[in-house]
């Protein structure tokens, strides 16, 4: 299959990218492009703000959960 990137540097196929889903594209020290379809987007959690004016996160969260979840990320890279 051959694809043309349009005037944006843009590549559309539905068969290959369906809409919506993540990938992450890296360039090869060979040239070529590797794409890789992600399992899912990483949970966000959104801070809140206290009656005093700090940002505060909803629940707790340890370094273990945080080293965890950084470590999962650069073994998919």
């Amino acid at each position: 299959m051959k694809l043309v990137a349009d005037s944006n540097g843009r590549l559309a196929c539905k068969e290959l990218f369906p809409p919506g889903k993540p990938f992450s594209a890296n360039r090869m020290p060979d040239g070529s492009i590797r794409l890789v379809e992600l399992e899912k987007e990483a949970p966000v959690v959104e801070p809140v703000l206290s009656p005093d004016g700090f940002l505060m996160l909803p629940r707790i969260v340890d370094r273990k959960t945080i080293a965890k979840a950084v470590r999962a990320d650069r073994d998919l890279q």
